[in-house]
Protein backbone atom coordinates (compact mmCIF):
# COMPACT_ATOMS: atom_id res chain seq x y z
CA UNK A 1 0.00 0.00 0.00
CA UNK A 2 2.68 2.65 1.05
CA UNK A 3 4.79 1.56 -1.75
CA UNK A 4 1.81 3.07 -4.19
CA UNK A 5 2.44 5.56 -6.42
CA UNK A 6 -1.20 7.37 -6.27
CA UNK A 7 -0.71 6.86 -2.29
CA UNK A 8 2.83 9.03 -2.47
CA UNK A 9 1.58 11.61 -4.42
CA UNK A 10 -1.62 11.85 -2.45
CA UNK A 11 0.86 12.31 1.04
CA UNK A 12 3.63 13.92 -1.08
CA UNK A 13 3.52 16.35 1.45
CA UNK A 14 4.87 13.80 4.38
CA UNK A 15 7.18 12.49 2.46
CA UNK A 16 8.99 15.74 1.38
CA UNK A 17 8.98 16.20 5.38
CA UNK A 18 10.31 13.32 5.56
CA UNK A 19 13.01 13.53 3.21
CA UNK A 20 13.91 16.57 4.40
CA UNK A 21 14.46 15.81 7.40
CA UNK A 22 17.03 13.28 6.57
CA UNK A 23 19.04 15.46 4.62
CA UNK A 24 19.17 17.64 7.53
CA UNK A 25 20.01 14.77 9.17
CA UNK A 26 22.61 13.46 7.24
CA UNK A 27 23.82 16.88 7.00
CA UNK A 28 24.24 18.00 10.74
CA UNK A 29 26.60 13.96 10.91
CA UNK A 30 28.35 15.46 8.44
CA UNK A 31 29.00 18.50 9.67
CA UNK A 32 29.38 17.20 13.91
CA UNK A 33 32.02 14.52 13.08
CA UNK A 34 33.73 18.03 10.92
CA UNK A 35 33.72 19.95 13.96
CA UNK A 36 34.69 16.96 16.33
CA UNK A 37 37.64 16.38 14.17
CA UNK A 38 38.92 20.41 14.30
CA UNK A 39 37.99 19.83 18.44
CA UNK A 40 40.51 17.05 18.78
CA UNK A 41 42.97 18.90 16.88
CA UNK A 42 42.92 21.96 18.73
CA UNK A 43 40.95 21.78 21.77
CA UNK A 44 38.74 24.64 21.71
CA UNK A 45 35.80 25.02 24.22
CA UNK A 46 34.06 26.80 21.21
CA UNK A 47 34.45 23.90 18.73
CA UNK A 48 33.28 22.00 21.57
CA UNK A 49 30.13 23.93 21.89
CA UNK A 50 29.56 24.10 18.38
CA UNK A 51 29.65 20.16 17.83
CA UNK A 52 27.15 19.70 20.80
CA UNK A 53 24.91 21.82 18.81
CA UNK A 54 25.08 20.16 15.79
CA UNK A 55 24.50 17.01 17.75
CA UNK A 56 21.93 18.23 19.46
CA UNK A 57 20.39 19.62 15.89
CA UNK A 58 20.86 16.12 14.52
CA UNK A 59 18.48 14.49 17.51
CA UNK A 60 16.17 17.51 17.53
CA UNK A 61 15.53 16.66 13.62
CA UNK A 62 15.57 12.82 14.18
CA UNK A 63 12.44 13.77 16.90
CA UNK A 64 10.41 15.62 14.21
CA UNK A 65 11.14 12.83 12.08
CA UNK A 66 9.40 10.19 14.43
CA UNK A 67 6.51 12.59 14.55
CA UNK A 68 6.40 12.97 10.40
CA UNK A 69 6.69 8.92 10.03
CA UNK A 70 3.82 8.54 13.29
CA UNK A 71 1.50 11.34 11.13
CA UNK A 72 2.22 8.67 7.63
CA UNK A 73 1.37 5.74 9.94
CA UNK A 74 -1.85 7.28 10.95
CA UNK A 75 -2.47 7.72 7.42
CA UNK A 76 -1.72 4.71 6.39
CA UNK A 77 -3.95 2.47 9.46
CA UNK A 78 -7.04 5.12 8.96
CA UNK A 79 -6.42 4.20 5.16
CA UNK A 80 -6.95 0.26 6.11
CA UNK A 81 -9.29 0.54 8.55
CA UNK A 82 -11.83 2.71 6.05
CA UNK A 83 -11.45 -0.28 3.78
CA UNK A 84 -11.93 -2.79 6.50
CA UNK A 85 -15.00 -0.99 7.05
CA UNK A 86 -16.34 -0.92 3.59
CA UNK A 87 -15.74 -4.46 3.18
CA UNK A 88 -17.57 -5.55 6.31
CA UNK A 89 -20.43 -3.52 4.57
CA UNK A 90 -19.81 -4.70 1.26
CA UNK A 91 -19.65 -8.44 2.37
CA UNK A 92 -18.94 -10.98 5.25
CA UNK A 93 -15.64 -11.45 6.25
CA UNK A 94 -15.08 -14.49 8.45
CA UNK A 95 -14.45 -13.76 12.15
CA UNK A 96 -11.18 -15.07 12.27
CA UNK A 97 -9.96 -13.08 9.15
CA UNK A 98 -11.81 -9.87 10.39
CA UNK A 99 -10.21 -10.50 14.28
CA UNK A 100 -6.79 -10.56 12.65
CA UNK A 101 -6.93 -7.50 9.60
CA UNK A 102 -8.85 -5.09 12.64
CA UNK A 103 -5.97 -5.38 14.60
CA UNK A 104 -2.96 -7.65 14.38
CA UNK A 105 -2.58 -6.31 10.50
CA UNK A 106 -2.67 -2.67 11.45
CA UNK A 107 -0.60 -2.78 14.47
CA UNK A 108 2.17 -4.27 12.22
CA UNK A 109 1.61 -1.48 10.21
CA UNK A 110 2.15 0.38 12.76
CA UNK A 111 5.78 -1.22 13.74
CA UNK A 112 6.28 -0.83 10.28
CA UNK A 113 6.72 2.75 10.11
CA UNK A 114 7.74 2.95 13.94
CA UNK A 115 10.71 0.59 13.76
CA UNK A 116 11.59 0.11 9.83
CA UNK A 117 10.61 2.83 7.87
CA UNK A 118 12.81 5.03 9.55
CA UNK A 119 15.79 2.77 8.70
CA UNK A 120 14.97 2.33 5.09
CA UNK A 121 14.50 5.86 4.66
CA UNK A 122 18.16 5.81 6.10
CA UNK A 123 19.26 3.33 3.57
CA UNK A 124 18.23 4.96 0.77
CA UNK A 125 18.94 8.64 2.15
CA UNK A 126 21.78 9.19 4.49
CA UNK A 127 24.26 6.05 2.72
CA UNK A 128 24.39 7.57 -0.38
CA UNK A 129 25.49 10.96 1.46
CA UNK A 130 27.87 9.18 3.73
CA UNK A 131 29.50 7.29 0.32
CA UNK A 132 29.82 10.66 -1.26
CA UNK A 133 31.69 12.10 2.13
CA UNK A 134 33.85 9.10 1.72
CA UNK A 135 34.56 9.51 -1.83
CA UNK A 136 35.76 13.23 -1.64
CA UNK A 137 37.71 11.99 1.71
CA UNK A 138 39.69 9.03 0.31
CA UNK A 139 38.99 6.52 -2.68
CA UNK A 140 40.54 3.66 -1.00
CA UNK A 141 38.04 3.75 2.44
CA UNK A 142 34.82 4.78 0.38
CA UNK A 143 35.52 1.21 -1.94
CA UNK A 144 35.45 -0.86 1.31
CA UNK A 145 32.43 0.87 2.15
CA UNK A 146 31.10 0.19 -1.21
CA UNK A 147 32.32 -3.25 -1.31
CA UNK A 148 30.92 -4.45 1.80
CA UNK A 149 27.65 -2.94 1.52
CA UNK A 150 26.04 -5.31 -0.37
CA UNK A 151 26.96 -8.30 1.94
CA UNK A 152 24.24 -7.19 4.57
CA UNK A 153 21.50 -6.77 1.90
CA UNK A 154 22.36 -10.15 0.13
CA UNK A 155 21.79 -11.73 4.15
CA UNK A 156 18.82 -9.97 5.05
CA UNK A 157 17.56 -11.59 1.50
CA UNK A 158 18.73 -15.05 1.89
CA UNK A 159 17.04 -14.86 5.38
CA UNK A 160 14.53 -13.60 4.22
CA UNK A 161 13.37 -16.53 1.95
CA UNK A 162 14.07 -18.79 4.93
CA UNK A 163 11.50 -16.71 6.79
CA UNK A 164 8.98 -15.68 4.65
CA UNK A 165 7.61 -19.35 4.91
CA UNK A 166 7.42 -19.35 8.37
CA UNK A 167 6.17 -16.17 9.00
CA UNK A 168 2.77 -16.77 6.62
CA UNK A 169 2.81 -19.87 8.80
CA UNK A 170 2.56 -18.24 12.35
CA UNK A 171 0.23 -15.42 10.46
CA UNK A 172 -2.25 -18.12 9.21
CA UNK A 173 -1.90 -20.42 12.95
CA UNK A 174 -3.17 -16.36 14.40
CA UNK A 175 -5.98 -16.50 12.29
CA UNK A 176 -6.82 -19.52 13.03
CA UNK A 177 -6.69 -19.07 16.69
CA UNK A 178 -8.60 -16.07 16.21
CA UNK A 179 -11.31 -18.09 14.30
CA UNK A 180 -11.37 -20.81 17.11
CA UNK A 181 -11.54 -18.41 20.11
CA UNK A 182 -14.54 -16.36 18.32
CA UNK A 183 -16.50 -19.70 17.42
CA UNK A 184 -16.15 -20.79 20.93
CA UNK A 185 -17.57 -17.52 22.26
CA UNK A 186 -20.03 -17.50 19.59
CA UNK A 187 -21.23 -21.40 20.52
CA UNK A 188 -20.10 -21.60 24.32
CA UNK A 189 -23.65 -22.21 25.38
CA UNK A 190 -24.26 -24.33 23.29
CA UNK A 191 -21.38 -26.31 23.81
CA UNK A 192 -22.32 -26.24 27.36
CA UNK A 193 -25.66 -28.10 26.71
CA UNK A 194 -24.08 -31.04 24.87
CA UNK A 195 -21.42 -31.11 27.80
CA UNK A 196 -18.83 -29.91 24.84
CA UNK A 197 -17.25 -26.93 26.53
CA UNK A 198 -14.03 -29.08 27.65
CA UNK A 199 -13.17 -30.89 24.32
CA UNK A 200 -13.54 -27.30 23.02
CA UNK A 201 -11.51 -25.70 24.95
CA UNK A 202 -8.97 -28.29 24.34
CA UNK A 203 -9.33 -27.26 20.63
CA UNK A 204 -8.03 -23.66 21.48
CA UNK A 205 -5.63 -24.61 23.43
CA UNK A 206 -3.86 -26.82 21.08
CA UNK A 207 -4.50 -23.63 18.44
CA UNK A 208 -2.69 -21.51 20.90
CA UNK A 209 -0.05 -23.61 21.32
CA UNK A 210 0.91 -24.09 17.48
CA UNK A 211 0.37 -20.17 17.08
CA UNK A 212 2.93 -19.93 19.86
CA UNK A 213 4.99 -22.42 18.21
CA UNK A 214 4.62 -21.01 14.91
CA UNK A 215 5.65 -17.11 16.41
CA UNK A 216 8.93 -18.55 18.15
CA UNK A 217 10.35 -19.99 15.06
CA UNK A 218 9.59 -16.32 13.48
CA UNK A 219 11.56 -14.76 16.57
CA UNK A 220 14.53 -17.54 16.78
CA UNK A 221 15.28 -16.57 13.14
CA UNK A 222 14.98 -12.55 13.77
CA UNK A 223 17.71 -13.29 15.89
CA UNK A 224 19.74 -15.10 14.45
CA UNK A 225 19.27 -12.46 11.73
CA UNK A 226 20.20 -9.37 14.03
CA UNK A 227 23.11 -10.87 14.98
CA UNK A 228 25.02 -12.23 12.01
CA UNK A 229 23.82 -8.94 10.44
CA UNK A 230 25.78 -7.13 13.47
CA UNK A 231 28.87 -9.03 13.24
CA UNK A 232 29.17 -8.83 9.34
CA UNK A 233 29.08 -4.61 9.70
CA UNK A 234 31.11 -4.82 12.91
CA UNK A 235 33.55 -6.63 10.65
CA UNK A 236 33.15 -4.11 8.26
CA UNK A 237 33.99 -1.30 10.56
CA UNK A 238 36.64 -3.07 11.77
CA UNK A 239 38.11 -3.36 8.27
CA UNK A 240 38.03 0.08 7.72
CA UNK A 241 39.48 1.22 10.91
CA UNK A 242 42.63 -1.42 10.67
CA UNK A 243 42.95 -0.15 7.19
CA UNK A 244 42.91 3.67 7.83
CA UNK A 245 45.00 2.64 10.94
CA UNK A 246 47.70 0.80 8.89
CA UNK A 247 47.82 3.86 5.89
CA UNK A 248 47.98 6.53 8.87
CA UNK A 249 51.23 4.59 10.52
CA UNK A 250 52.66 4.19 7.22
CA UNK A 251 52.12 8.01 6.52
CA UNK A 252 49.63 7.40 3.15
CA UNK A 253 46.51 9.65 5.11
CA UNK A 254 46.22 12.14 7.31
CA UNK A 255 45.10 12.13 10.68
CA UNK A 256 42.14 14.33 10.29
CA UNK A 257 40.71 12.21 7.16
CA UNK A 258 41.00 8.68 9.23
CA UNK A 259 39.21 10.35 12.39
CA UNK A 260 36.61 11.20 10.12
CA UNK A 261 36.00 8.42 7.84
CA UNK A 262 36.67 6.51 11.29
CA UNK A 263 33.36 8.49 12.90
CA UNK A 264 31.52 8.31 9.81
CA UNK A 265 31.98 4.49 9.10
CA UNK A 266 29.72 3.70 11.86
CA UNK A 267 27.02 5.74 10.76
CA UNK A 268 27.04 4.33 7.50
CA UNK A 269 26.23 1.08 9.03
CA UNK A 270 23.83 1.91 11.27
CA UNK A 271 20.70 1.86 9.18
CA UNK A 272 21.63 -1.75 8.14
CA UNK A 273 22.02 -2.64 11.71
CA UNK A 274 18.72 -1.41 12.34
CA UNK A 275 17.31 -3.13 9.98
CA UNK A 276 18.20 -6.42 11.09
CA UNK A 277 17.24 -5.64 14.58
CA UNK A 278 13.80 -4.26 13.03
CA UNK A 279 13.79 -7.15 10.51
CA UNK A 280 10.88 -10.13 12.08
CA UNK A 281 9.08 -6.77 11.92
CA UNK A 282 9.64 -5.72 8.61
CA UNK A 283 9.14 -9.41 7.55
CA UNK A 284 5.98 -9.72 9.76
CA UNK A 285 4.65 -6.29 7.62
CA UNK A 286 5.17 -7.41 4.65
CA UNK A 287 3.03 -10.82 4.95
CA UNK A 288 0.41 -8.19 6.95
CA UNK A 289 0.68 -5.94 3.89
CA UNK A 290 -0.19 -8.76 1.42
CA UNK A 291 -3.04 -10.71 3.62
CA UNK A 292 -4.94 -7.52 3.58
CA UNK A 293 -4.06 -6.82 -0.02
CA UNK A 294 -5.07 -10.56 -0.88
CA UNK A 295 -8.68 -9.85 1.32
CA UNK A 296 -8.98 -6.64 -0.21
CA UNK A 297 -8.51 -7.34 -3.69
CA UNK A 298 -9.54 -10.57 -4.62
CA UNK A 299 -13.31 -11.04 -5.29
CA UNK A 300 -14.21 -13.02 -2.52
CA UNK A 301 -16.22 -15.91 -2.41
CA UNK A 302 -18.57 -14.55 -0.70
CA UNK A 303 -19.20 -11.62 -3.25
CA UNK A 304 -19.50 -13.89 -6.25
CA UNK A 305 -21.96 -16.02 -4.26
CA UNK A 306 -24.62 -13.25 -3.57
CA UNK A 307 -25.95 -14.51 -6.73
CA UNK A 308 -27.32 -18.56 -7.46
CA UNK A 309 -23.97 -20.25 -8.47
CA UNK A 310 -23.15 -22.10 -10.97
CA UNK A 311 -21.66 -25.47 -10.39
CA UNK A 312 -19.53 -27.00 -12.04
CA UNK A 313 -17.78 -30.81 -10.98
CA UNK A 314 -15.03 -31.56 -12.27
CA UNK A 315 -13.98 -35.82 -12.53
CA UNK A 316 -14.61 -35.66 -8.86
CA UNK A 317 -13.91 -39.06 -6.76
CA UNK A 318 -15.22 -39.30 -3.01
CA UNK A 319 -13.96 -42.80 -0.51
CA UNK A 320 -14.99 -42.60 3.07
CA UNK A 321 -12.11 -43.28 5.28
CA UNK A 322 -11.59 -46.72 6.15
CA UNK A 323 -13.43 -48.13 3.07
CA UNK A 324 -11.88 -49.63 -0.24
CA UNK A 325 -14.55 -48.53 -2.88
CA UNK A 326 -14.67 -45.11 -3.85
CA UNK A 327 -18.74 -43.77 -3.15
CA UNK A 328 -18.53 -41.51 -6.10
CA UNK A 329 -15.91 -42.07 -9.28
CA UNK A 330 -14.78 -39.46 -11.72
CA UNK A 331 -18.36 -37.38 -12.07
CA UNK A 332 -18.37 -34.53 -14.01
CA UNK A 333 -21.45 -32.34 -13.96
CA UNK A 334 -22.10 -29.03 -14.92
CA UNK A 335 -25.39 -27.31 -13.07
CA UNK A 336 -26.68 -24.04 -14.22
CA UNK A 337 -27.10 -20.93 -11.84
CA UNK A 338 -30.85 -20.74 -10.88
CA UNK A 339 -32.17 -24.01 -11.18
CA UNK A 340 -33.94 -26.52 -9.66
CA UNK A 341 -32.25 -29.69 -10.36
CA UNK A 342 -33.09 -33.25 -8.76
CA UNK A 343 -30.53 -35.63 -7.86
CA UNK A 344 -31.49 -39.52 -9.13
CA UNK A 345 -30.13 -42.84 -8.62
CA UNK A 346 -30.29 -46.26 -7.33
CA UNK A 347 -29.27 -46.41 -3.99
CA UNK A 348 -25.52 -46.55 -3.41
CA UNK A 349 -25.42 -44.11 -6.43
CA UNK A 350 -23.45 -41.22 -4.52
CA UNK A 351 -26.18 -38.87 -4.40
CA UNK A 352 -25.99 -37.88 -0.12
CA UNK A 353 -22.73 -38.33 -0.55
CA UNK A 354 -22.36 -35.67 -3.54
CA UNK A 355 -24.87 -33.51 -1.44
CA UNK A 356 -21.89 -33.71 1.24
CA UNK A 357 -19.35 -32.73 -1.30
CA UNK A 358 -20.90 -29.28 -2.28
CA UNK A 359 -22.41 -28.70 1.70
CA UNK A 360 -18.43 -28.69 2.07
CA UNK A 361 -18.55 -31.45 4.91
CA UNK A 362 -16.05 -33.48 2.84
CA UNK A 363 -13.78 -32.68 0.06
CA UNK A 364 -13.27 -34.68 -2.67
CA UNK A 365 -10.98 -37.22 -2.64
CA UNK A 366 -9.98 -36.91 -6.34
CA UNK A 367 -10.97 -33.98 -9.06
CA UNK A 368 -12.29 -30.30 -7.60
CA UNK A 369 -15.60 -28.88 -7.67
CA UNK A 370 -16.22 -25.01 -8.55
CA UNK A 371 -18.69 -22.51 -7.41
CA UNK A 372 -18.86 -19.51 -9.88
CA UNK A 373 -15.45 -20.78 -11.72
CA UNK A 374 -14.30 -20.79 -7.84
CA UNK A 375 -12.57 -23.75 -6.79
CA UNK A 376 -14.28 -25.22 -3.18
CA UNK A 377 -11.16 -26.08 -1.67
CA UNK A 378 -9.91 -22.57 -1.91
CA UNK A 379 -12.74 -21.64 0.37
CA UNK A 380 -13.11 -20.58 4.01
CA UNK A 381 -14.83 -22.76 6.08
CA UNK A 382 -17.18 -20.29 7.76
CA UNK A 383 -17.99 -18.64 4.35
CA UNK A 384 -18.88 -21.69 2.55
CA UNK A 385 -20.93 -22.90 5.51
CA UNK A 386 -22.83 -19.32 5.72
CA UNK A 387 -24.41 -19.34 2.30
CA UNK A 388 -25.20 -22.99 1.75
CA UNK A 389 -28.19 -24.29 3.06
CA UNK A 390 -27.96 -27.95 3.60
CA UNK A 391 -30.33 -30.42 4.94
CA UNK A 392 -29.52 -34.05 5.36
CA UNK A 393 -32.46 -36.99 5.41
CA UNK A 394 -32.78 -36.54 9.36
CA UNK A 395 -32.33 -33.07 10.40
CA UNK A 396 -31.18 -32.92 14.06
CA UNK A 397 -33.67 -31.88 16.48
CA UNK A 398 -31.86 -30.28 19.64
CA UNK A 399 -33.10 -30.33 23.03
CA UNK A 400 -34.27 -26.65 23.28
CA UNK A 401 -37.59 -25.38 22.46
CA UNK A 402 -39.24 -25.56 18.87
CA UNK A 403 -38.41 -21.83 18.20
CA UNK A 404 -34.80 -22.72 18.69
CA UNK A 405 -34.54 -25.63 16.97
CA UNK A 406 -36.52 -23.31 13.80
CA UNK A 407 -34.26 -20.68 13.95
CA UNK A 408 -30.97 -22.71 15.12
CA UNK A 409 -30.65 -21.15 18.71
CA UNK A 410 -31.51 -17.23 16.90
CA UNK A 411 -29.24 -17.66 14.34
CA UNK A 412 -31.81 -17.80 11.52
CA UNK A 413 -34.10 -14.88 10.70
CA UNK A 414 -37.44 -15.95 12.29
CA UNK A 415 -39.26 -12.72 10.09
CA UNK A 416 -41.30 -15.68 7.83
CA UNK A 417 -40.99 -18.66 10.48
CA UNK A 418 -44.60 -18.14 10.91
CA UNK A 419 -45.94 -18.15 7.00
CA UNK A 420 -43.44 -21.31 6.71
CA UNK A 421 -44.93 -23.41 9.59
CA UNK A 422 -48.58 -22.37 8.02
CA UNK A 423 -47.71 -23.62 4.88
CA UNK A 424 -46.20 -26.57 5.71
CA UNK A 425 -49.24 -27.68 7.94
CA UNK A 426 -46.95 -27.80 11.26
CA UNK A 427 -49.23 -26.33 13.66
CA UNK A 428 -48.13 -26.11 16.90
CA UNK A 429 -49.51 -24.48 19.86
CA UNK A 430 -46.10 -23.33 22.00
CA UNK A 431 -42.99 -22.84 20.37
CA UNK A 432 -41.26 -21.63 23.19
CA UNK A 433 -41.98 -25.38 24.87
CA UNK A 434 -39.84 -28.38 24.15
CA UNK A 435 -41.76 -31.51 22.34
CA UNK A 436 -40.71 -34.26 20.50
CA UNK A 437 -41.10 -34.36 15.96
CA UNK A 438 -42.36 -37.23 14.17
CA UNK A 439 -39.92 -37.85 11.07
CA UNK A 440 -42.53 -36.13 8.79
CA UNK A 441 -42.42 -33.33 11.19
CA UNK A 442 -38.56 -33.38 11.14
CA UNK A 443 -38.36 -33.63 7.73
CA UNK A 444 -40.01 -30.60 7.21
CA UNK A 445 -38.02 -28.98 9.82
CA UNK A 446 -35.12 -29.45 8.17
CA UNK A 447 -36.79 -27.51 4.80
CA UNK A 448 -37.77 -24.48 7.09
CA UNK A 449 -34.12 -23.98 8.77
CA UNK A 450 -32.72 -23.92 4.74
CA UNK A 451 -35.41 -21.22 3.91
CA UNK A 452 -34.92 -19.53 6.99
CA UNK A 453 -31.34 -19.19 5.99
CA UNK A 454 -31.97 -18.30 2.57
CA UNK A 455 -28.82 -18.93 1.38
CA UNK A 456 -28.17 -19.38 -2.63
CA UNK A 457 -27.07 -22.75 -2.52
CA UNK A 458 -29.49 -25.03 -1.19
CA UNK A 459 -29.17 -28.84 -1.19
CA UNK A 460 -31.81 -31.34 0.06
CA UNK A 461 -31.49 -34.41 0.56
CA UNK A 462 -35.00 -36.66 0.04
CA UNK A 463 -36.95 -33.72 1.83
CA UNK A 464 -40.24 -35.74 0.94
CA UNK A 465 -39.16 -39.66 1.33
CA UNK A 466 -42.33 -40.55 3.68
CA UNK A 467 -44.53 -37.62 3.46
CA UNK A 468 -47.88 -37.78 1.29
CA UNK A 469 -49.02 -36.95 -2.04
CA UNK A 470 -50.91 -33.56 -0.15
CA UNK A 471 -48.07 -32.77 2.07
CA UNK A 472 -45.44 -33.38 -0.65
CA UNK A 473 -47.18 -31.29 -2.80
CA UNK A 474 -47.07 -28.24 -0.34
CA UNK A 475 -43.66 -28.40 0.00
CA UNK A 476 -42.51 -28.13 -3.48
CA UNK A 477 -45.01 -25.35 -3.69
CA UNK A 478 -43.24 -23.57 -0.91
CA UNK A 479 -40.07 -24.19 -2.59
CA UNK A 480 -41.12 -23.01 -5.41
CA UNK A 481 -42.54 -19.89 -4.35
CA UNK A 482 -38.48 -19.20 -2.23
CA UNK A 483 -37.15 -20.59 -5.12
CA UNK A 484 -36.09 -16.82 -6.86
CA UNK A 485 -32.38 -16.40 -7.85
CA UNK A 486 -31.23 -19.89 -6.01
CA UNK A 487 -29.38 -22.84 -6.79
CA UNK A 488 -31.45 -26.02 -5.63
CA UNK A 489 -30.38 -29.66 -5.57
CA UNK A 490 -32.81 -32.06 -4.03
CA UNK A 491 -31.68 -35.73 -3.78
CA UNK A 492 -34.66 -37.52 -4.19
CA UNK A 493 -36.53 -40.96 -6.01
CA UNK A 494 -40.20 -39.48 -6.09
CA UNK A 495 -41.74 -39.08 -9.33
CA UNK A 496 -43.39 -35.68 -7.98
CA UNK A 497 -39.80 -34.29 -7.32
CA UNK A 498 -38.68 -35.35 -10.53
CA UNK A 499 -41.45 -34.09 -12.27
CA UNK A 500 -41.10 -30.73 -10.32
CA UNK A 501 -37.60 -30.33 -11.00
CA UNK A 502 -36.13 -27.83 -14.11
CA UNK A 503 -33.27 -30.22 -14.65
CA UNK A 504 -32.05 -33.96 -13.78
CA UNK A 505 -29.17 -35.50 -13.04
CA UNK A 506 -29.12 -39.45 -12.88
CA UNK A 507 -26.23 -41.05 -11.23
CA UNK A 508 -25.19 -44.35 -12.03
CA UNK A 509 -23.58 -47.10 -9.71
CA UNK A 510 -20.16 -47.77 -10.93
CA UNK A 511 -18.79 -50.93 -10.64
CA UNK A 512 -14.96 -51.63 -8.99
CA UNK A 513 -12.87 -52.91 -11.71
Amino acid sequence: MFANINFIKQNKKVFGEIFFCKIAEGFFIVLAAKFLVRFVNSGSPEILAQFLLLLSARFFVANFEEKFFSRLSEIVQTSVRKKLHEEIFRREIPGGELLTLIFDTVKTLDEFFSKVAPHVAGILILLPIFLVCAVFSDLLTAGILFLTLPISPLLLYLIGRTTAEKNSRALAELQKLNGEFRELLAAVTTLKMFGRINAAAAKLKSASEKSSAATLDVLKLAFVSSFALELITTLSIALVAVTLGLRLVSGDIEFDTALFLLLIAPEFFLPLRKIGIAFHVAMSSRDAVNFFRTESEKKSFVEKFRVPPEISIEKVSFTYPEKKSPALRDINLKIPAGKIVALTGESGSGKSTLLKLLAGINLPTEGEIFFNDLPISKMQGDSLREKISYTPQAPHLFDATLRENFTVFGQLDEKFLPELLTALNLNFPDLNAVQKLSRGQLQRLGLVRALLKNAPLILLDEPTAGLDEVTEGKVLSLLKKFSSRKTILIATHRPAVLNFAEMIVRLEVKDDD
